[in-house]
Order: C-alpha cells, then structure tokens, then sequence
C-alpha cells in the first residue's frame, strides 16, 4: 500500500549562519519509512520543512531562523497572522501535489512548532478528498494533545510513543478493509467519543529495526548546504534520567540501548549510501554508561570508520580525560552538555543528577582532546532566585575559553514533565485553560515570583553574554 509521511515546516532547519551553519536531518519519518518498505509497503516522504523554505521568497526565508522558532510555536494566533499568510501560496502549491498523488493515508510528523501547519495542511487535504485518511505522530501527540487533534475533524488517528508497530498496524488495516481500525497504541474519535486503544508493546531490541531511509529529501539538503549536512542516527531510545522538565522517558518508556555493533554497521551503510561524513546522534544522552560507550568508541576505532559525529550528553563524571580522548579517536567532535544551570540547588530541583563543580572539569577536558563542548542554559526555572541566576552567569564567564558555545532557552512547563504533573511540589502555577497551551511558557509561581517577563530578560542577558563572548567561535 501506497502511504506519504509528510514533515512540516517547524522553523527548525539550520543551526548557526553563514557559512558557518550546518543542518541537521530529520529522523523519525525516515525511520517510519524504511520500517514500512521492510513490511512490504510503498512509504514516501515529503520534507516540506526544506520544500517550503526553497520555495519561498528571500524576504521569508528568515521566518526559518531560529530568532523566529516563538512565530511557529507559541500560538496558533502567532502562526496564523504571521507565519501561514506570508506561505499561504507555497502551501496550495504543496496541497495540489499531494492530492494529484492519490494516496489513502497520509501521516504528520507532529512537534510544538509544526502542529498548525499540520492543523492546516490536514484540514485543506480532508476539505478536498474526505476518503484520505489522516494520521498524526510525534512529540507533540500526548493525550491532551490527541484529543484536541481528533476533535478538529481532520484528523482520524493520533499515534503516540514509539510509532512503528502502531502505523503499520493502521496502514494493515486500511489496506484489508479500506479505513483504519482502533488498536493500541493510537487514539480516536468515534460518536464524538475519545478511544484510546491502550498501550503498545515497546521494540525490545532496536538492532531489529531498519536503518532510517533518507533517500526521498537527502538531494534537496545537499543541493543547499551541500557537506554541511549532518545525517541524523540514534544509538538509543529513552533517557537513563528523569530531570523534572522533561517527558522523554515518559514519551519513549523504559530506556533501551542498540549494541556496538549495529551502531558501526549503520555508520558504515549510511555513509556509503548517501556519501556524507558527519552525523548526528540525536539523543539526549550520550549512553547508558561509561562501558556501553567505551565499547562503542572501541569498536569505531578498530574499523577504522571515518566519519565525523556529535551528539547531547550529560556531563557525568565518568565522562573522564581518557574516555573522552577515546571518544575523539572515535569520530566525535563536538558534545552539547545540557547543564541547564550554575547553581548546584537549581540543579537539584530539576533531578539532574550531577555536581556542577564536577562539571567544570568535563567541559574543561572535553575541550582539552579537541571535542567542542556546548552548554545548555535554561533560565527561570521555578524557584530560580537572582542569586542563583548570577551563578549561572559566573560558571559561564569562568569557564568561556573552554566553552565552545552556549544555548538558552526559557523554562517551559512541558507536558508530561514533573513540572505539569505535579506543579504544586515546585510551586508552579498552571492556567490550564489558557489558549493553544501557552501555560508551557506563560507559567507564574506563586505570588507571581517567577513569571515570562522575568524569563524573557533572563534569556535575553545570555544572550547578549553569547553575542558577547562566543559568537565569534562558531
């Protein structure tokens, strides 16, 4: 059966400018595609994240900028006045195409910055060929969210988790009786009624599953950022830690890891197939453990696989100068440590798990083997006091010439998170019924202590210390 996965624009497609910028590509649907192609399926992708922004002017390219990520997530408001009216023309070229395809199931890949063009797109697509059925998945499919896609009416089914078993289960079933039918893993509507299928059976082993097929978009990346591109590979699926912010170990269930071996096989196939030479490993973490990774590094080495890579990692304290010069033969060259804040009592709050003293001697070492080590910042998280923001400010001034760069984002009450499920231990305030969600970032404490405004000038004092004393090392 002929299905199209369709990745939406979602501002996200460069990192960095000029002739420094480099791009990351997707994962998910090439990895839903191959798995169905192994079940006997036609699955073809349209990535019309790089589609959209080829098409458009010079004067609206830039709403891809990351500067412009709030356009495309913070409100459908936001993105219906600002974003769609400028690609309105590009997406009815899009929509023509699609519907001249005649395909009977077509699936969104779905995260916060992509949801209203998928919204949008799934709407024009029902008004003008009803029988095509619709089919969201992603990180922005929990079951809140599942339940205001269903009810919108252009949407028939609501992946959520891990989705292989679960899509080509849908697209068996469409193919046998000509609609999808409930099963676990997915929500529906039916008699204006949610039906939740249950829970699906996790992938046990992922050396079992395809490697992702980027075959479909890979030309359109290399035609426009030419080496520059990075292929995207994961070594694992879930997190060894639960930090309070975060839903990955809820959204991907118990953490599983691939072996060494099947880890430099995809290495090996992947680059000889697309002709590229650096990947990246889009995980957030590095490992399970200091073993699991020194034997990956190992058997990287001992093949000889040249190849370049990074990847998200936590700066723990087996992250050692010999692990991380093992980890240099290896292949890798840059590690984004996620250490969220300079104050050891913030840290603690989010359940991170680490010393930040200890830290300063991973990012300092890291540097030291010629990894370019990253930081992650997030500022505002509840019950962060000035005190420990200038913490915050000092580890990065203290430690600059060993930092590649910094990343910054305001603290966000994802869904999902500890933060959502139990804002009362963090004294979170949530307006839940507030519009499109924007209780994620327009969250108080009590008393109002902690609100955005307090955020936004946070974020905006780091990124001034970016511009300041790392915008010249990228």
């Amino acid at each position: 059966m002929k299905i199209l996965l369709i990745q939406p624009p979602c501002s996200h497609l460069f990192y960095g400018s000029g002739k420094d910028a480099v791009v990351q590509m997707p994962l998910g649907l090439p990895s839903l595609s191959a798995y169905l192609k192994r079940e006997g399926h036609e699955a073809f992708i349209i990535d019309l994240n790089i589609k959209m922004y080829l098409d458009a002017k010079e004067a609206d390219k830039g709403l891809w900028h990351e500067k412009n990520f709030y356009l495309w997530s913070w409100s459908s408001d936001l993105f219906f006045n600002e974003i769609l009216p400028r690609l309105k023309d590009i997406q009815e070229k899009w929509i023509d195409i699609i519907i001249k395809s005649s395909f009977k199931i077509i699936g969104f890949y779905v995260s916060s910055a992509s949801q209203w063009m998928a919204l949008s797109l799934a709407r024009k697509l029902k008004e003008r060929n009803n029988g095509t059925a619709i089919i969201f998945g992603g990180p922005e499919c929990f079951k809140d969210k599942a339940e205001e896609f269903l009810r919108t009416g252009y949407v028939d089914a609501v992946v959520t988790g891990e989705g292989e078993a679960t899509l080509l289960e849908l697209v068996n079933s469409c193919e046998k009786t000509g609609q999808i039918k409930h099963c676990p893993g997915a929500f529906f509507i039916e008699n204006d009624e949610i039906i939740y299928g249950g829970p699906r059976e996790l992938i046990k082993d992922l050396d079992t599953l395809p490697y992702p097929d980027f075959s479909d978009f890979i030309n359109d990346y290399k035609a426009l950022f030419g080496d520059k591109i990075l292929l995207s590979i994961s070594w694992l699926r879930g997190c060894t830690h639960r930090c309070a912010f975060c839903y990955e170990s809820r959204f991907w269930g118990p953490a599983r890891l691939r072996s060494p071996e099947s880890i430099c096989r995809e290495f090996i196939f992947q680059e000889e197939r697309y002709n590229v030479k650096g990947f990246y490993k889009a995980d957030s973490i590095i490992a399970f453990s200091e073993k699991l990774l020194s034997a990956t590094c190992d058997l990287l080495i001992e093949k000889k696989i040249d190849v370049m890579w990074g990847s998200q990692a936590r700066p723990d304290k087996y992250m050692t100068l010999e692990l991380l010069q093992k980890l240099y033969k290896a292949g890798c060259r840059w590690l984004a440590y996620g250490i969220e804040s300079g104050s050891q009592s913030v840290v603690d709050r989010m359940n991170k798990g680490f010393q930040v003293k200890a830290v300063e001697n991973v990012i300092i070492n890291t540097n030291r083997v010629g990894i370019k080590p990253s930081v992650t910042i997030m500022a505002g998280s509840p019950g962060e006091t000035l005190i420990d923001f200038m913490r915050t400010v000092w580890f990065i001034l203290k430690n600059r010439k060993f930092i590649w760069s910094i990343g910054g984002s305001t603290a966000a009450v994802l869904p999902m998170s500890d933060w959502y499920l139990r804002p009362e231990e963090y004294g979170i305030v949530i307006d839940k019924d507030a519009k499109d969600g924007r209780y994620y970032r327009f969250w108080t404490t009590k008393y109002f202590m902690d609100n955005h405004h307090v955020r936004a000038i946070k974020q905006t004092f780091l990124e001034n210390i970016y511009h300041c004393f790392f915008s010249g090392k990228i």
